[in-house]
Order: structure tokens, then sequence, then C-alpha cells
């Protein structure tokens, strides 16, 4: 097994051990984290393997028992069931009651102090927080005791070997090294308060190395698998302040609690979930807010959706070079058998139909069977396909660019010259007949337009091929090597540890209690029927909001907030009773503003 898929040839003769064990990050967990990086060998031979039949509703097939299984006996059952929608369980039921009760009270037991994740949000998120977790109760969930059954089977095994399975490969010009972890159970939900529980997890980390004369590579773009970034947003260059690095070649990454999603800082991250039903609807509201109120525009902890907490604090386990636990390293790549032939998932299907509470597929498959893009196109995945890996190829695309468009532009100036001829036949004599005549041969017009739609783009294209050309001639004055941008000049969202430090006493209670304290006033407003129903509700609600900008000091903004909505609410009834008045109001209101704006200009030219 090589651990390759080499394409173009960087790889031939590259002792490919040496070089990820040159590379093997330092994986810093958090502490209270119960499960790390373990083998595929080691977590087969704890697992059955189980055949489901969702559309006939039966019930699972086991086809390889606990303690039975392998690698090898993976694929080669995968092969043979080539259309059944296979899944692994690795422990066998979750634990009773009494089982639970007894695991959570045992002394050895991690423990962890999480934040107040509703505290980080408004009233809206903590709302919709609630209607997900009823939801609960309709969804294909992880069973409850699960977790702590795979975590005393886990520890069952005796000491783990932390293990990652590396997959090298060359592509587009680069040399990618990933990582792949796997983990027994994703315990994101029910040990640290996020957003889902599944038996089985894979991570990855991914190094792309570029062609270097004095060493053979050098480090160009390190990305980590993460919530919520995708393209771009995934990567980071080696010189990022951002980045801490071991003996100058081994990138720290600090793995989130359960979730074992990858951050390069270490801290608390607000994640933001939106259910696909109510995305729209969020966005909506997200917008409307920020044009209402721009003060709030921009602020993440401060958005629409449901509010988890993704703790990514690098305060427990390391695992990697400089620390008392060395990586095993495992090669892999696309002929590695039970890498090719399973398809199906590393642990309980639980037939989620929102998907995160299915167990993951393996480093090379999604849970369609489809081939995943970080595998099979592990530059594009990291949106690098639109950047050169060496200035050679810097210096020969934009060469191609310029010949590509001086060719199109070369085209285009053909098919203008052939129309303008059919133009010039078309139009000849038109002239000396009657308007009766050549009013149904006056189809030349759209000819003519469209002519003309053909000179503008190639006037476009023109101005795109002397940028490209001032482009190609600029690295050739400076031997090919472009200056560098800015490390973060790719990056749209910069993103970062965005928890506050915990809330006080006080405002983690009101966050707890405020949904249901707003529930009761409403409740009683209904129940009483005393004067206006629409009013009791309203004051309710600006109640509510009212002490949670308090608790926040943020009153000044809430009443300010309170008269723009009270001053929009006043012209819209205004605009509906009597519109006179309305539009008299706001004759006013641009007369004032349009003054202002006058003598502002005036008084800054002096």
């Amino acid at each position: 097994m090589t651990g390759v898929d080499d394409r173009a040839g960087l790889l031939e003769g590259v002792d490919l051990r040496a070089l990820v064990r040159r590379y093997e990050p330092v994986l810093c967990f958090t502490a209270g984290e119960m499960f790390f990086p373990m083998p595929v060998d080691t977590y087969l031979a704890g697992a059955a393997l189980w055949a489901s039949h969702h559309t006939s509703r039966g019930a699972p097939t086991l086809l390889v028992d606990h303690g039975e299984l392998n690698p090898e006996r993976l694929a080669e059952t995968a092969r043979e069931h080539p259309e059944a929608a296979l899944f692994l369980r690795y422990a066998p039921r979750g634990l009773g009651h009494r089982e639970l009760r007894e695991w959570r009270r045992r002394p050895d037991r991690p423990k962890f102090t999480g934040v107040s994740r509703l505290a980080a949000v408004g009233l809206l998120g903590r709302f919709i927080d609630s209607l997900l977790r009823l939801s609960l109760t309709l969804r294909g969930r992880v069973p409850g005791g699960l977790t702590a059954a795979v975590q005393r089977q886990y520890a069952a095994a005796g000491p783990q070997t932390d293990a990652y399975h590396a997959h090298v490969s060359s592509d587009g010009g680069y040399v990618v090294i990933q990582y792949w972890f796997l983990y027994a159970m994703n315990d994101w939900r029910s040990s640290f308060s996020g957003v889902n529980d599944h038996e089985s997890d894979w991570e990855q980390l991914t190094l792309y190395l570029v062609p270097s004369p004095e060493d053979g590579f050098s480090l160009a773009w390190v990305a980590l698998s993460s919530h919520d970034e995708v393209g771009d947003e995934l990567r980071r260059r080696p010189d990022d302040p951002d980045l801490t690095w071991v003996e100058g070649t081994h990138l720290v990454a600090n793995a989130g609690a359960g979730s074992h999603s990858g951050a390069y800082l270490p801290g608390d991250y607000l994640v933001r979930v939106q259910p696909p039903a109510l995305e729209g609807a969020l966005n909506t509201l997200t917008r409307v807010r920020a044009v209402l109120f721009p003060w709030t525009r921009g602020k993440v902890a401060e958005g629409l959706g449901i509010p988890y907490v993704d703790y990514r604090r690098g305060d427990g386990v390391r695992i990697g070079p400089g620390t008392s636990r060395p990586w095993t390293p495992i090669l892999i790549d696309s002929a590695t058998p039970w890498v090719r032939d399973y398809r199906g998932l590393w642990g309980l299907d639980t037939a989620d139909p929102f998907g995160g509470e299915r167990a993951p597929a393996g480093p090379r498959y999604e849970r369609s069977g489809a081939i995943r893009t970080s595998w099979g196109d592990p530059v594009g995945w990291a949106g690098l396909d639109k950047v050169p890996p060496t200035p050679a190829r810097a210096l020969r695309a934009g060469a191609d660019r310029a010949r590509e468009l001086a060719e199109t532009i070369a085209e285009l100036d053909g098919r203008i010259a052939d129309g303008q001829d059919e133009l010039r036949r078309m139009s000849a004599g038109l002239e000396l007949l009657p308007p009766t005549v050549t009013a149904s041969r006056r189809g030349g017009d759209g000819a003519a337009a469209a002519l003309t739609a053909q000179e503008q783009a190639v006037a476009q294209l023109r101005t795109r091929r002397r940028a490209a050309v001032n482009e190609r001639d600029q690295l050739r004055a400076v031997g090919g090597v472009p200056p560098l941008p800015p490390p973060h000049a790719h990056l749209r969202n910069r993103v970062v540890p965005d928890v506050a430090a915990p809330a006080g006493a006080l405002l983690r209670f009101w966050a707890g209690a405020s949904l249901s304290v707003l529930l009761l006033l409403l409740g009683f407003a209904l129940l009483l029927e005393q004067g206006s129903l629409l009013l009791a509700c309203t004051l309710a609600v600006l109640a509510v909001m009212a002490v949670e900008a308090v608790l926040r000091r943020r009153l000044l903004l809430f009443l300010a907030s309170l008269a723009i909505v009270v001053g929009l609410g006043w012209l819209t009834w205004l605009l509906v009773t009597n519109l006179r008045i309305a539009f008299g109001v706001l004759a006013v209101a641009a007369a004032v503003a349009i003054g202002v704006s006058n003598l502002r200009n005036l008084f800054s030219r002096r």
C-alpha cells in the first residue's frame, strides 16, 4: 500500500511515511473530552456490521457480529452487498436509566464546565432553540445512553493508540496531505449541549505543499474541516498570525469538544444553526433588523438562528510532536480495500431526516455514496483551484489567459465583420422602396442590436486582456514571484472565538427563564381577558425585552430601537387612516433632512 493518488508525478520516489511524519499536527482537546483518534482496525474490532432496510421498513439485518470484524472482512462484505445500505454499530445498545446514573456518578469521569449559550443570543434565538428541542421527539435521533455505552466500551478496550490515517495525493500542482481522524463517538449534544450526537466521527486536517529546490517541498496552505466554513474560508497560509507551530512544521489545531471540528485559535465559538424550513424567514428578519437597527449589523453573537457553543479551548489532552502522546501514522489511498469498497456509515444509522444525527461515511465517500469533494478534488474543496501553486504556474496561467482572450477577441471581430457585411446587403436599395414594402423587411434592426452587443463584449474583453498582459508582465519583472497579499485577504469572515467571558449569574438565570416568563405573561393575558388583548401582549413582550436590555447594559439602545419602531408604526397608521397628515409629516421630515445636509455642506466648504 503506497498511500498515493499521484496524477502529476510529484511524489515519485518520495518517502511518504517520512513526509507525513514531518508535517503531522498537534491536536489539542478541550478538558472533558472523552474520545480521541483511534485506528480503524481497533474501532472495527469492537463493531458490528448491519444492513438497514429503510425502503421496506423492516428491521436491520446483522451481517457481521461484534468481535468478528476487521478491515479486510469489512471490505469483503461490502463487495458482497453492493446495493445494501450498510452501517456499523460500535456499542450494541445504549445504557439503561440505572446504568446511566451509575456511569454519570463515576469519580473518574472527565469534568467539564461550559458557558451559558442562551445568554450569548437574543430572545428570538432562545425561542427558536426551544422549538428545535421540542422537535427532537419527532426526529430519528441517537438513543439515550448511547454516549455512555460507547465510552464504556471504548475505555474497556484498554490503552488506545493515538492514530491518524494519512492520504497523500497530488492535485493541481500541489502535494496534498490529508490527516483523517476517526473517533468512536460525536457526543457534542449529550456532553456539551451542542447540535447533535452520532456514533463515530471522521474529521480531517489538510496540508498543501509545493515543490521546493531546497528540501523537496515547502508548505503553502493549511485547511481544517470546520462548521459553517467552506472554500476559501477553510484555508490559511503558514505565515498567518492565527497559526501556532511546533518545531516549525507541526500545526497546532484545536479540536471541538464532542464535535471534533477544527479551529486555529483556542476558545469558545458560537455556532448558529438555521433549519432549512426556517432559513428564508430568518434571513429576511436579519436583513430587516440590519436596516432598522444598523448598529446590530455584523454582530454574530446577536444573530438569528439556534445558538450552540463549539468549545475548542485546547486546554485538555494534547496529541502529537512535543507531547507525551505520539501519533501512529497509517497510510491509506483510493486502493486501500476498506476505503475503496465500504460506502456505508461508520456508526448507527438513525435515519434522522435532518441528517445531523446519522453517523458519517468514511474518508472517501459521502453518506449518499458519492465521492467526497475533499477527497476527489482537495484543491477545489479549499478554493485553491484559482491559486497557482508556483511562480512558473502563475506565469503560465497569465500567458494562457492573455492568449485565450486574444483568440476570443479575434473570433468575435470576425463575426462582427461578417455581420456588418450582411447588414449592408440587407439595407441595399431599401431607401428607394415605399414604406409599405420596406416595413416587413426591417429585420436588420435586430441584427444591428446584436452587433452592438457583440462590439460592447469585445471592448470588455480587450480591457480584460490588457489587465492579463499587465499582470503577466509584472510577474516577469519580479522574476515570477508575485508579492504576497495580507494573510487574511482571501477571507470574507475571519472566524475567531466569539463567545464572551462567562455571563453574570443574574444574566445566566434570566437567559434560562426569560422565555418561560414571556409565555407566562402571554398566558395570563389570554386567560384574564382584561382590557385590550393586543395591548396586554405587547406590554408583556416589551417588559421582557426591557429586562433583557437592562441586564445586558443596553437600555439606551433598546429605547432608541423602540422609538424607531413606534415612529414607523405611527407613520404607517397615518398612511392608512389620514393620507394628508401622513404626507405632511413626511414632507416636514424631508425638509429637515435636506436642510441639515445642505447646511453641513455649506459650512464644510468654509
